[in-house]
């Protein structure tokens, strides 16, 4: 594994691996802060996969006090933003290892009761990595600062754990409009700029056989809007295009707005399901004179990042799910399936979907969650409803919806 590594890559590699050789010998070594930057194809997740398997490897030969760490614990953590890239290192998000509250506003809220159990988890941690650099907003990257402060009880930076952020921040920024870490803003606190030495991965790995392409990407990657194509970048695109009227029914398709994804999804279903299940949301809303949450007649209409309050689906349509359902089984947001089995119960009279059987496309993910549908065992992902607190203009009591977590994906 190492053997493949190019000169830049085995640069910060051994970097990495000095720095543990010199911290199990007693030296103890200042904090590194790496940022790996670095355009698609380039080596990152190879690199990131290295140093996390060597690195581990020469920190489990710490001396630990055996009445205080379990030698089971990792020593490095491998983190990243969205489940999906999570899974893909064998990883947790940052908000599930580090027990981070979905609302970041100030004041910081401690771990409580948890704090003991987690610092038991990690207190053989000495380097993290958090993938997906460019989606952590300043503020949740302060609350890692904090937490991990916390955690390991020291006021140094991080907790006094090494960090090494992986990412390209010409990806997708921060969710809500926040400011990627990149951005310098004097109104917020900047441990990016303060600590960070950044190392630029160039040199194509994963498509050695397409270089060419792979290097016009990463051109167009740094273009901005207003720079014009070369005459040699706008032909290799053209190759790759096809007319939208030859192109097959059942690849997946692009569009600028999710208007039209909508448009496109719900034709596609009409056009090649003649059996369509439509599943409503369960929205419950808690009575302000009994107290008790009461089903609603019909669902609540939410907006885009909330569950849908209707779901149309037909057994052989792909989807992706939209929630998080278990990172460690590769049920994440993001991952793609095939509905094959829908599972109702009658209720009142009426047909009520309770669970839905997928056959994953990564046949790794799901194991746990394999079998659970009356009628014997048939190898699918069964998934249940989710539970999520609804936020409606205007409505001051509790809502809370219970949803499929996932979506069409045709486009």
């Amino acid at each position: 594994m190492y053997q493949n590594l190019n000169k830049k890559q085995a640069c910060v590699f051994y970097a990495v691996r000095e720095w543990c050789l010199k911290r199990i010998c007693g030296l103890n070594p200042d904090q590194f802060f790496f940022y790996i930057n670095g355009g698609a194809g380039t080596g990152k997740s190879h690199l990131i996969k290295c140093i996390y398997s060597e690195a581990s490897k020469i920190l489990c030969k710490l001396p630990r006090r055996a009445e205080e760490a379990d030698i089971s614990n990792p020593t490095v953590l491998l983190t990243a933003f969205t489940g999906t890239a999570a899974f893909n290192i064998s990883g947790s998000t940052l908000h599930s290892l580090l027990k981070l509250p979905r609302s970041l506003k100030p004041p910081f809220q401690g771990l409580g009761n948890n704090l003991d159990e987690v610092r038991s988890e990690l207190l053989n941690a000495e380097i993290i990595i958090i993938d997906e650099v460019s989606m952590v907003s300043k503020p949740l990257f302060a609350y890692v600062d904090a937490r991990l402060k916390q955690i390991k009880g020291s006021q140094r930076p991080f907790g006094g754990m090494s960090v090494i952020a992986v990412g390209d921040f010409f990806q997708l920024p921060p969710v809500r409009q926040s400011k990627p870490l990149c951005v310098y803003d004097p109104c917020e606190i900047d441990l990016w700029r303060e600590h960070f030495q950044m190392i630029t991965l160039t040199e194509i790995m994963r498509q050695k056989d397409d270089v060419a392409f792979a290097e016009m990407l990463n051109r167009i990657r740094v273009k901005e809007k207003s720079e014009e194509l070369s005459e040699p970048d706008r032909a290799l695109l053209s190759q790759a295009v096809t007319e939208p009227e030859l192109c097959p029914t059942d690849v997946l398709h692009i569009f600028a707005t999710n208007k039209q994804v909508d448009s496109h999804n719900s034709a596609m279903l009409a056009l090649l399901h003649s059996h369509i299940t439509k599943i409503d949301a369960d929205d419950y809303k808690k009575d302000p004179q009994t107290g008790r949450m009461a089903r609603q007649d019909k669902p609540f209409k939410g907006n885009r990042n909330e569950l849908p309050d209707t779901l149309n689906v037909a057994e052989g349509v792909r989807v992706m799910l939209t929630r998080n359902i278990d990172v460690s089984q590769g049920l994440v947001n993001g991952s793609f399936s095939t509905l094959v089995r829908v599972i109702s119960s009658e209720q009142n009279g009426v047909a009520h979907v309770t669970m839905l059987g997928l056959k994953m496309d990564d046949e790794t993910a799901g194991r746990n969650y394999r079998n659970r549908a009356p009628g014997g065992p048939d190898n699918l992902v069964y998934i249940d409803r989710a539970e999520e607190n609804m936020k409606q203009k205007g409505v001051n009591a509790q809502t809370v919806s219970y949803q499929t977590g996932l979506c069409l994906y045709d486009s």
